[in-house]
């Protein structure tokens, strides 16, 4: 979902001498911001509220340094100082608003937005952003009614149109949600790169595709299903341009002939056409009931993955189940806040369950956790680094579970076809899991998904989750454990 970039604030024209000081100031604040200079854009802004302390766009800018900087709490400070000087101040209230939601600050957040639409009701953005907030907390048919009035007043608001089409999205509404879905900014930027004809569903009989990746690790390996499609619907060549440490790995993927890295040189015009990595399901009219979902669609080494078990991963004669662990993800993720666990202590309620070995595959942040675990829990390192995707596949093949928050590691169980327990946050949840759900169409039989409670006493915590994921794991384990300790664990 997306908000609306923060309001810059200019004054009127002013006269007194000390003002116009004022005023001057201010606006090389302005320009000293928008060349992206923030700390002179904070002295100007701070000198301009000495000559004159009740100047209210100079603390809405001011508010907008702060925030910038991760000052959050001085930055919403400034917003309503900037409104007590000028409650009809748009900018600080609209500043205000998305600060509040961001911080999750629903109930405040919300009269902020009502109050900015009492200001400007004609403003497709506040209605944009409301309706994506209203999203996040669940409140779906007010959330479509505001994104509804946002694009009456301009249909072409494609801020709005990509906020709808998330909503739709999650709620399994995928021939509207992915239409909406392509008014995305980013293949703009692509298609200025490649100047290839973008494919747009129609015949691909006897013409090359270039599938160019505009999203993460993860959504890469959870969309190269879509090439053995791309190649019955007609495809002559389908390459993939993407990340580096995927080459690999996805280089085997069935009906793939080239992997080409973002990092080496290639020449666009071979390909006949192009299309966004995210746009596949939309052009393939993929449904909840009807996506490739064939597993696995990925293999593993077959001789990385003997190495990795030689290595310590191959399973003992006791039976203890084989489980990967991952906590953390990337910290730059627009959620990672809510998506990851706080550390590696949160997943403590595991570490009762009999009959289980941990490995840590967490990489990255978080993974200096695994070298100081728990006292009493034997959490197994790797005896190297992960490296590339193409050595994760060997680790994962070597496991009997993976359990881990919503990253890129699930979708690499998912696809070799392992069994993966995915723990979600409430909060923005991403479009593929869909809503309520504890399986998923994408990878379905080997994959659980844990959801946080939404609404209650233990809404958006994951104490409960870890929970009912521990006494999963138990009833796991003890069907898993040879015959022996089965019977054994009777007797206790």
């Amino acid at each position: 979902m997306t908000l609306a970039t923060p309001t810059l604030s200019r004054p009127a024209a002013l006269t007194d001498d000390r003002i116009g000081q004022a005023q001057s100031a201010f606006l090389l604040g302005v320009q000293q911001q928008a060349d992206g200079d923030q700390r002179a854009a904070q002295m100007s802004f701070r000198r301009a509220l000495v000559l004159q302390p009740d100047l209210a766009q100079a603390w809405s800018n001011l508010g907008l340094v702060l925030e910038d900087d991760g000052l959050m709490d001085e930055a919403a400070a400034c917003y309503q100082k900037a409104l007590r000087c000028d409650a009809t101040l748009y900018a600080a209230q609209m500043n205000l608003a998305t600060l509040q939601a961001q911080r999750q600050q629903f109930d405040a957040a919300e009269a902020s937005y009502r109050r900015a639409i009492a200001l400007r009701p004609d403003d497709p953005a506040v209605w944009s952003n409301l309706g994506a907030m209203l999203t996040c907390m669940r409140r779906e048919d007010d959330a479509q009614a505001c994104l509804a009035q946002a694009l009456r007043l301009d249909p072409s608001y494609d801020k709005a149109r990509f906020n709808l089409g998330y909503l739709w999205m999650r709620q399994g509404r995928w021939a509207e949600g992915f239409l909406c879905n392509e008014g995305r900014d980013f293949p703009s930027v692509l298609q200025g790169k490649l100047g290839l004809t973008r494919w747009s569903g129609d015949s691909l009989a006897g013409r090359s595709l270039l599938i160019a990746t505009d999203a993460a690790h993860g959504d890469l390996v959870h969309m190269v299903r879509y090439v053995p499609l791309l190649k019955a619907m007609g495809a002559s060549r389908v390459a993939i341009w993407g990340h580096p440490a995927l080459k690999t790995w996805l280089s085997t993927a069935e009906g793939l002939d080239r992997y080409i890295a973002f990092d080496e040189p290639f020449a666009p015009a071979q390909w006949d056409c192009w299309a966004p990595l995210m746009s596949l399901p939309f052009l393939c009219g993929s449904t909840v009931d009807a996506v490739p979902a064939g597993l696995p669609y990925l293999q593993a080494d077959p001789q990385w993955t003997a190495r990795r078990a030689a290595q310590g991963m191959a399973r003992r004669a006791d039976g203890a189940l084989r489980v990967g662990l991952v906590w953390r993800g990337n910290p730059l993720h627009e959620n990672d806040a809510q998506r990851s666990l706080p550390s590696l202590t949160a997943l403590a309620p595991l570490w009762r369950v009999p009959g289980v070995r941990f490995f840590s595959l967490q990489s990255g942040a978080g993974s200096e956790d695994a070298l100081h675990p728990p006292v009493g829990q034997a959490l197994e390192a790797l005896a190297e680094p992960l490296g590339d995707f193409a050595q994760t596949a060997a680790v994962v093949a070597n496991l009997d579970l993976l359990i881990g928050v919503d990253t890129s590691m699930v979708h690499v169980a998912g696809a070799l076809g392992k069994p993966v327990w995915v723990l979600l946050s409430d909060y923005k949840t991403d479009w593929r899991w869909l809503n309520q759900r504890s399986d998923s169409p994408w990878y379905p039989g080997v994959m659980r998904l844990f959801r946080q409670d939404a609404s209650g006493p233990h809404a958006g915590q994951w104490a409960p989750v870890i929970e009912r994921v521990a006494q999963a794991l138990g009833v796991l384990a003890a069907v898993e454990a040879p015959p022996a300790v089965q019977d054994a664990s009777k007797l206790n």
